[in-house]
């Protein structure tokens, strides 16, 4: 909900407190935090005891989250001692990863590994920076959503090309 507010502050006009473009706004929202997941290759988003299966076979194990917390490992289905393993749980954009200590790797297997954890960010934790930029992405678009013919925007000037539609 702070990211409808604060992105309806960086829209400003037509967008107003009637509610009137707020489910659109929340579907641009929802859309730009999906394509910067992708992009970065973990999420943001919020998620409790998140499970994964990973491969066996080597010391570090990448997480499809940032913020990780609540980390447990589990290598054909028998839990990994927290002391054999340490978390390194990812913060801003950089994901989550768990690193075998002693040089040591995971058992090898095809989908033998298997993590159970808490990650991403709260709506309203999100890191200052990256929050910023999801909200100025969520403002072009909602901004540019009705440019027929849209061929080319310029960023930062705002320098529009199009082309004839008819």
């Amino acid at each position: 909900m702070t990211m409808l507010m604060d992105a309806k502050t960086l829209i400003g006009e037509p967008v107003d407190t009637s509610g009137k473009y707020d489910g659109l706004i929340e579907d641009i929202i929802a859309g730009v935090i999906e394509e910067a997941d992708e992009f970065m290759d973990a999420s943001v988003q919020k998620v409790d005891d998140h499970e994964v299966y990973l491969d066996g076979g080597n010391s570090t194990l990448y997480l499809p989250h940032f913020n990780v917390s609540n980390v447990a490992v589990y290598e054909n289905d028998v839990i990994v001692s927290s002391e054999d393993y340490t978390v390194y749980p990812g913060t801003g954009t950089t994901p989550a990863k768990i690193k075998k200590d002693s040089g040591y790797a995971f058992r090898k297997g095809n989908r033998n590994i298997r993590v159970v954890y808490d990650g991403g960010y709260a709506e309203d934790l999100i890191p200052k920076a990256l929050r910023n930029k999801l909200l100025k992405q969520v403002s072009y678009e909602f901004r540019r959503r009705s440019d027929p013919g849209l061929s080319a925007v310029s960023y930062p000037d705002g320098t529009v090309q199009k082309y004839a539609i008819g």
